[in-house]
């Protein structure tokens, strides 16, 4: 009752508002009967992250692995969303709850059988998980703060003089139309490219074993 609850307030006030007191009042207890259950807050955050990570459903091994990483990226960024400052937690702590190491382990598992050795495939989780994290806690901050339009650089960036910085001047109208559905497709799409060329590396396929 004290994590859905915990998941619940998550979802509708952020991380940051989880506290024992807000809790509490949630449940129209006092802070020291959920401290009963709960030895702090600390533990009741990763009480949370895990439930909220074990909500992200894995597709089915089938699938070759990029388009598998694909598929987990948009399933985790859906929840992650949902559940602001989640992603803060695993940033700053890795994959730190078993929810989030059961998608480790069949991360690394998908990239073995597709043919990089142990030590490369968790070098891609590791790379993949912390731009997808951090991309997810961009986004959320952005939408948390109510961002309409460009972001604040931009105006800096139409200050100054095209003719020291050219190749900024042309970028710009790219910078001002935020789009963050198509930013993260973007940006994930390049990151999987960097995935297939490392599946394509004969060295991943020599040292698949090892």
């Amino acid at each position: 009752m004290i994590v859905d609850r915990a998941c619940e307030l998550v979802r509708e006030h952020g991380l940051d508002a989880l506290t024992m007191r807000a809790i509490a009042e949630a449940l129209e207890a006092t802070p020291m009967a959920i401290y009963h259950h709960v030895k702090d807050r600390d533990a009741l955050v990763h009480l949370v992250v895990d439930r909220v990570v074990a909500r992200i459903e894995l597709p089915e091994r089938t699938l070759a692995p990029v388009p598998w990483l694909r598929e987990v990226a948009h399933r985790t960024r859906c929840v992650g969303l949902e559940h602001p400052g989640v992603m803060d937690v695993l940033l700053d702590e890795g994959p730190a709850v078993p929810s989030a190491l059961r998608i480790l382990d069949a991360t690394v598992a998908t990239l073995h059988d597709a043919g990089l050795g142990w030590a490369a495939a968790t070098d891609v989780h590791n790379t993949f998980f912390s731009w997808l994290a951090g991309a997810i806690r961009r986004e959320d901050r952005w939408r948390r703060q109510h961002v309409e339009g460009p972001p604040p650089f931009v105006a800096l960036a139409e200050t100054m003089p095209s003719r020291e910085l050219p190749a900024l001047r042309r970028a710009l109208p790219r910078l001002r139309a935020i789009d963050l559905d198509a930013m993260f497709a973007t940006s994930l799409e390049l990151v999987l490219a960097g995935v297939e060329h490392q599946l394509e590396r004969p060295r991943g396929r020599q040292d698949a074993r090892r």
